[in-house]
């Protein structure tokens, strides 16, 4: 059914509730897993501020989330899963979605943030993003909910 799952992380416990059901999932077809992680200069929130890209942050970025990624695929490789890592220095969801095309995965597993309302339209979404401009299957993990 899967031949190829993408899962986009940015380094959150949240992002991560995804691999698990990735897994589940590819255990199931024989699916190779894709760990994806966008690594980017952030944008400035005042449209003024004018920021110039450090190329030694930007190196030094990469290089911890090529570890980050690798702590995560060697768990799944563990476990019998196919997977690989990517890193790509696009904003998230143009990351993603170039991925996804690139690589011609059959479903993209993502972690939503839950963001509502004035939360979503501050913040923007990545996870809603992807689900509109992509034609590919995408499954949403929403948060856990809390009960405090």
């Amino acid at each position: 059914m899967y031949e190829k799952i993408l899962v986009p992380l940015d380094g959150s416990d949240l992002a991560e509730r995804a691999v698990r059901h990735a897994q589940e999932i590819a255990r199931g077809s024989g699916a190779e897993i894709v760990l994806l992680q966008a690594v980017n200069f952030p944008m400035p929130v005042v449209p003024e501020a004018i920021l110039v890209p450090d190329g030694k942050w930007l190196d030094e970025a990469k290089k911890e989330a090529a570890r980050y990624l690798d702590g995560i695929a060697a768990s799944l490789r563990q476990a019998g899963i196919r997977v690989r890592t990517l890193l790509d220095e696009r904003p998230p969801a143009d990351a993603i979605l170039h991925v996804a095309t690139r690589e011609k995965v059959d479903l993209i597993v993502m972690s939503t943030h839950g963001r509502g309302g004035f939360g979503r339209m501050l913040m923007g979404s990545v996870a809603e993003s992807v689900f509109h401009a992509t034609s590919r299957t995408v499954m949403l993990v929403k948060p856990e909910p809390s009960y405090s």
